[in-house]
């Protein structure tokens, strides 16, 4: 199977930044124990924007990610912060330094 790669932008609502940090770093503690996860990560840029990258060892991986109990409580927190819809994008890796793919 193919590794697959999820690469996401979006905004948090205007003076929801440290709240939405807190919440982000919960998602990434619901999702440190689920299986075929390699990588899950966030990123905040200027003002508002954030970034999240995440690599899986298949489309199953990341599909069962969407379905994991371990995030059913966190991901609702996350929502009601959001500024805007996530664009979210799926890839198939093809180089990297520090990834093993």
């Amino acid at each position: 199977m193919s590794k697959v790669s999820m690469v996401a932008t979006f905004t948090c609502a205007d003076g929801k930044n440290d709240e939405m940090d807190a919440a982000l770093a919960a998602q990434v503690a619901a999702a440190a124990d689920l299986e075929g996860v390699e990588v899950y990560s966030y990123h905040r840029g200027e003002g508002n924007n954030y970034s999240f990258f995440a690599l899986f060892t298949s489309m199953e991986s990341l599909q069962d990610h969407g379905q994991a109990d371990s995030l059913k409580d966190v991901m609702p927190v996350f929502m009601s912060l959001l500024g805007s819809p996530p664009q979210m994008s799926m890839y198939s890796p093809v180089a990297a330094t520090g990834l093993d793919l």
